[in-house]
């Protein structure tokens, strides 16, 4: 935005408030105490404002309007700083939507805990498995979870932020965060099991490769699958590493098993590119 100041039109609390973008288009804007002492018609510094976020339909704007003014500020700043560490942590950028699912869900999991409900996630093996390192990320959540609020909350709960990780990457929110792990669970197993080996969890071209899978399962769920022309890149691929095509092959049947479709040259060219250099790496530190 190219104005330097956000003008309050909706107060919602001292770390929340509504404004209009450079469009007119309305945004929610989040930030530490930047409501403290305001009202309506006040300004707000951009260089104040932590973060904005602009729905996409007027539906969805009254949602997390309702959303928003029910969430308990404490909630606000802990999804906040838990979102920030994943972002430190990961190099990675997060949409905005995570922190206001992520308050929402930490605010109900903390009530539920109060009255001594905790609730299970069955795929808390498959997260672990799969991403270590964010999960060891989320499991430090909990520990600013009961700093914050004297409730210490069960590793399950490290599970369900993991969920809001997966289904808060890309341009907007997905609800389909369990089937896309479970998704790259296979994939992932695929590759070890042909190979004989076990993936780096912690390395570049590991997490390179399950941010690709994640948006490949979503272009699956949504029928969106590339319909280009056959791409020379699996061809190229396979001919300097005759080996691949058996393992893509697997891939390959896996999609087609589990979900009825059939990929083409170009998304096998992906693949075989992600699974070619995670590969070379294992070999390289092997050779070390």
């Amino acid at each position: 935005m190219a104005a330097q100041t956000y003008i309050i039109s909706k107060l919602i609390n001292n770390n929340i408030v509504f404004s209009a973008d450079a469009s007119g288009d309305e945004v929610i804007l989040f930030g530490k105490a930047i409501g403290f002492g305001k009202k309506r018609g006040d300004a707000i510094p951009a260089n104040q404002v932590l973060r904005v976020f602009r729905s996409a339909s007027g539906q969805e704007r009254k949602f997390l309007t309702n959303l928003v003014e029910d969430i308990d500020s404490v909630y606000i700043d802990l999804a906040s700083e838990i979102t920030a560490l994943f972002e430190k942590e990961l190099q990675t950028k997060l949409n905005d939507i995570m922190l206001i699912s992520l308050s929402d869900h930490i605010s109900n999991a903390v009530f539920n805990k109060k009255e001594g409900l905790d609730v299970p996630l069955d795929i808390l093996p498959q997260i672990v498995g799969i991403y270590p390192v964010e999960y060891a990320i989320a499991r430090r959540g909990l520990d600013l979870i009961e700093e914050r609020t004297g409730v210490r909350l069960s590793p399950d709960e490290a599970g369900y932020i993991m969920l809001h990780y997966i289904n808060c990457q890309g341009k907007g929110y997905r609800g389909d965060g369990k089937y896309r792990l479970l998704f790259q669970e296979k994939m992932v197993q695929n590759v070890e099991d042909y190979y004989h080996v076990t993936l780096n969890r912690s390395s570049l071209y590991y997490h390179r490769f399950l941010t690709h899978l994640n948006f490949l399962a979503a272009r699956i769920h949504d029928d969106e699958l590339s319909d280009s022309p056959d791409s020379l890149v699996y061809d190229l691929l396979i001919e300097k590493y005759p080996d691949l095509q058996g393992c893509i092959q697997r891939c390959d049947d896996t999609i087609h098993t589990n979900f009825s479709v059939a990929i083409n040259s170009e998304e096998k060219g992906y693949l075989a590119l992600h699974i070619a250099n995670m590969l070379r790496a294992i070999h390289k530190e092997h050779s070390v």
